[in-house]
């Protein structure tokens, strides 16, 4: 039933949109406090640092960046609170394009709290590693290493020249999208399950996000699969509930972009030939018109990547 993929689809192109949006937004946040720094360095004269103008730079950038981890914190709030909410909504959506009516919704309650408590904290971490490092820009022009030009761009970075910035901007974005992510796929987990006392031979299927820089051979070979909504997706020594779920190793979590489904036979094989891309997006098999075993396609799909690891934070 072509019109229950493309309703899944549609939701799940607004959930992606959702995660672009939170993840710019914290982008946004450090960049002003990127600003405030910068022009807090730039008050400096002369060609070296004191002892004088380290004190207060110092107390000055932890004031901006507590004010950060506080506004970041916020914005985590509001945004884990709407992948949440739209998680929620991808099940009852799916089968009603599917033929099922079910009238139901749950209250994110103590599960949704905690995964706000881990994400201020994983915030709270970022800020705290942006002031260990600039403390240690500042140091070096202190010490007569380095003159504060180029303390500045050795934080605030400069064309060809990633600065400190860089890589706490790219931080918080990858805790954006994976938390939000997380909600998401936890809200529909409890949807799933909520659905299945009602909807009998309910199922799930894993949906592998298409061609992420670096791809997870496991992730690749469970894109298709279908398990009963309360057993874990398995593919050789690895068991996951989910995408993103909680007791899945950070392995598997950092920067997954994968979704789980809801799958009812009476929808047809449509989900089965679900296409898999290489990294140019171009099409390299469907799971349901393809011959061989998931170590043929996987070894296809990351020819030239051996040795090559997901990033993590």
């Amino acid at each position: 039933m072509a019109k229950v993929t493309g309703e899944i689809k549609r939701l799940l192109a607004a959930k992606d949109a959702q995660l672009d949006a939170g993840a710019e937004t914290l982008r946004g946040l450090l960049a002003e406090i990127r600003r405030q720094i910068v022009d807090e360095l730039r008050q400096v004269s002369g060609d070296s640092y004191t002892a004088l103008h380290l004190k207060s730079n110092l107390a000055s950038i932890e004031r901006y960046l507590a004010g950060f981890a506080s506004a970041g914190a916020a914005e985590m709030n509001r945004l884990l609170d709407a992948a949440w909410e739209s998680g929620g909504d991808l099940v009852p959506e799916a089968l009603r394009a599917g033929g099922f009516t079910l009238a139901f919704g749950h209250i994110p309650g103590p599960v949704l709290s905690t995964m706000k408590e881990y994400a201020f904290h994983k915030i709270s971490g970022v800020s705290g590693a942006a002031f260990d490092k600039i403390r240690g820009e500042l140091t070096l022009g202190i010490l007569g290493q380095k003159t504060p030009d180029q303390v500045i761009t050795a934080i605030a970075g400069s064309v060809g020249s990633p600065g400190v910035f860089d890589s706490i901007e790219e931080r918080a974005m990858v805790i954006a999208r994976t938390e939000m992510g997380r909600a998401y796929s936890t809200a529909t987990q409890e949807g799933m399950k909520q659905a299945a006392r009602y909807v009998p031979e309910l199922k799930k299927q894993w949906w592998h996000a298409g061609h992420p820089a670096r791809p997870r051979r496991n992730h690749l070979a469970l894109h298709g699969q279908v398990r009963p909504v309360d057993e874990p997706f398995v593919i050789g020594s690895l068991s996951i509930d989910y995408p993103r779920a909680w007791t899945a190793p950070a392995s598997e979590v950092i920067r997954c972009g994968c979704d789980h489904v809801p799958w009812h036979e009476q929808w047809g094989q449509e989900f089965y030939a679900l296409p898999i891309y290489d990294e140019q997006g171009l099409e390299i098999a469907r799971r349901g018109e393809r011959s061989g075993s998931d170590e043929d396609l996987t070894g296809k799909f990351i020819k030239g990547q051996k040795g090559k690891q997901p990033e993590s934070v």
